[in-house]
């Protein structure tokens, strides 16, 4: 579970850096053919960071 949570921090990281920027650039990040607004990220990271709180109080159980 101690991974599982350290991904989840990882990836949350990352995701709040990408919504940063998409957000300081006012433009969506491009991966398809309209792209991904910043507010999309910046929730993406609330879910990842809940994911990780979960993953380690479930270790100290």
């Amino acid at each position: 579970m101690r991974k599982a949570g350290q991904i989840a921090l990882v990836v949350a990281g990352v995701s709040l850096l990408v919504g940063i920027i998409s957000r300081a650039l006012v433009m969506p990040v491009p991966p398809g053919t309209y792209g991904l607004e910043a507010n999309a990220f910046l929730r993406f990271t609330d879910t990842c960071l809940l994911a990780a709180i979960v993953f380690f109080l479930a270790e100290k159980k």
